[in-house]
């Protein structure tokens, strides 16, 4: 799964974008404590590791 299916996926659930910093994506959602951090490495596959942690803090099923 790359950046731009991940990103499209967080924006339609509430998320925004905060800061970029180098090739790191934040966004944030009103009520959620967190800040997720993407990583966005071009048309490169991102971790199944980061995968999940996006979906613990998250809440949603990125693994479709």
């Amino acid at each position: 799964m790359t950046f731009c299916r991940i990103k499209k996926i967080l924006e339609a659930n509430g998320w925004y974008l905060v800061r970029i910093r180098g090739s790191h994506n934040q966004f944030r959602k009103a009520g959620n404590p967190y800040a997720v951090t993407v990583p966005d490495h071009g048309s490169r596959d991102i971790t199944i590791g980061v995968i999940k942690d996006l979906e613990k803090k998250t809440g949603l099923s990125l693994r479709r």
